[in-house]
């Protein structure tokens, strides 16, 4: 609101009468804030439904997303899209430093490369063998960083907060305790 803050007697919502109102302004932290109980004859007056061009709505229909034979309902539940979790071996994690990814593949051609895709995924490759063996700039370039440092999880980089400054109508005082952050 650009005007500052609003008197409580302006809003919509139920407040304290008479001395109520004096004792409540006095205990609470911030006098101006109302209680969020809207006055009932204010609160959605007309109601939704009772308009009288809602009996004669229909819903639109659009084709590809309306279509249920092919839109089923795990494609569109985005409120359970959990990110799924991918296990590694270490036959897998092996196979990776010897042999790279597909990104960057590191593996013979022909039959050679064949026979080490195989080797992977029996499973017959030993981690500790692949790390004794595998060339220095691999190590240092994909297992740990420049430095021969592990790699820093995503929760410890460095983060800088600033509180933002209070605004000029003084409705919230030093002692109160929340603070904003950016």
């Amino acid at each position: 609101m650009s005007g500052g803050p609003v008197p409580v007697f302006k809003k919509y919502t139920v407040q304290s009468k008479g001395i109520w109102e004096k004792v409540r302004q006095w205990l609470t932290l911030v006098p101006n804030r109302s209680t969020g109980n809207p006055i009932v004859p204010y609160y959605r007056v007309p109601a939704p439904g009772s308009r009288p061009e809602a009996k004669h709505y229909t819903d639109p229909f659009t084709v590809p997303a309306g279509d249920i034979a092919e839109n089923p309902y795990y494609a569109r539940d985005h409120r359970r899209n959990y990110p799924q979790t991918a296990i590694f071996d270490q036959s897998t994690v092996a196979g990776l430093l010897n042999y790279g990814s597909a990104a960057n593949p590191r593996i013979a051609d022909g039959e050679a490369g064949t026979k080490a895709l195989a080797e992977v995924t029996s499973g017959q490759l030993s981690l500790n063998k692949a790390l004794s063996v595998a060339p220095k700039n691999v190590v240092q370039g994909q297992i740990l960083d420049s430095k021969g440092l592990p790699p820093v999880p995503p929760s410890l980089t460095t983060k800088t907060w600033t509180i933002l400054p209070e605004s000029e109508t003084g409705m919230y005082t030093d002692k109160y305790p929340v603070r904003m952050f950016s």
